[in-house]
């Protein structure tokens, strides 16, 4: 659980995502929580005070410099790597968690030796905890959203229809991973999109993807707030940053299938040019014209076809 107490709420937001792992069914479970360098003093010091409080069950790293969602993530999987957790489950400090989660994620990954990613779909709550209705979504959330209920995307290689078909796929705080999986394709320390770079990785040098429809989580997005606190900080070039990152994850998700032999050499073309299509897509239905325009330039500008 990357940790960073900069807004209006994030205390208590905390401690609701807290109570829902402590509600969780399957309680053979440990916390990390990578603080990254809150500004405040109070707030690294509520969350020693919350180390204290359960010994046996939290871990608080502190970090000196503030680096980033996917940096932090990373220093909880090594930890988890190093205290021999078979499989991390990542969590975002502001959303809910399925009481079942961990029960269902553990008998997936107990039963189905060719799964080392799993996911779940989720609904949208503001900053009370009240559902978000659908007419106030962003139009990336509708997309996952419409992935889950129509096709969702599993099995090997899923990468590609992640790239091609769907666009973003999931949430971070639905995804569950063998940790060996994640160690070796880390999070990029970009902050913009780290987690579709990883989600790419991970599906083209793992076995499986497998969907968990029954264990929803509860995404909170604060409304009249600008998206994620990363989102805030990039302002107005995200979308162009996050169809970088997006772009960059994908081509080294086709360089690690080369490498692994899933796809040919002759494929790499036709696969590129889809995904920059649906990439544009995916931006111009958030409204970024211009970013789509230039992504489809770039079609032309590397002669796939």
């Amino acid at each position: 659980m990357p940790h960073y107490a900069d807004a209006a709420g994030a205390d208590t937001y905390l401690t609701q995502t807290l109570q829902s792992l402590h509600r969780q069914t399957d309680q053979d479970w440990q916390l990390v929580i990578i603080d990254d360098a809150s500004p405040r003093t109070e707030d690294r010091e509520r969350l020693r005070a919350l180390q204290d409080l359960h010994p046996d069950r939290t871990v608080v790293l502190q970090q000196n410099v503030n680096r980033g969602q996917g940096f932090c993530r990373n220093v909880g999987v090594q930890w988890a790597w190093e205290h021999g957790s078979p499989f991390v489950l990542f969590q975002d400090a502001d959303d809910i968690a399925h009481p079942r989660r961990l029960e269902v994620t553990r008998r997936t990954f107990d039963e189905r030796a060719d799964v080392d990613f799993v996911y779940s779909t989720f609904s949208v709550i503001d900053e009370l905890g009240a559902s978000v209705p659908p007419a106030r979504l962003t139009p990336s959330l509708l997309e996952i959203i419409e992935s889950h209920r129509e096709d969702p995307v599993e099995g090997p290689d899923a990468w590609i229809r992640m790239g091609v078909d769907t666009g973003y796929t999931t949430l971070t705080s639905t995804v569950s991973v063998r940790t060996e999986l994640a160690l070796s394709h880390a999070f990029p320390h970009v902050r913009a999109s780290e987690d579709a770079h990883a989600w790419f990785r991970m599906s083209a040098g793992g076995t499986s993807v497998a969907y968990l429809p029954s264990i929803p989580c509860l995404y909170r997005v604060p409304q009249g707030v600008a998206g994620s606190s990363d989102r805030s900080r990039i302002g107005a070039d995200y979308y162009r940053r996050k169809a970088e990152v997006d772009t960059d994850g994908f081509l080294e998700a086709i360089s690690i299938s080369l490498q692994r032999q899933t796809i040919r050499p002759d494929e790499v073309n036709a696969l590129k040019s889809a995904f920059l299509r649906r990439l544009a897509v995916t931006m111009e239905r958030e409204g970024q014209h211009g970013v789509a325009q230039e992504i489809l330039s770039t079609i032309d500008q590397v002669g796939v076809r």
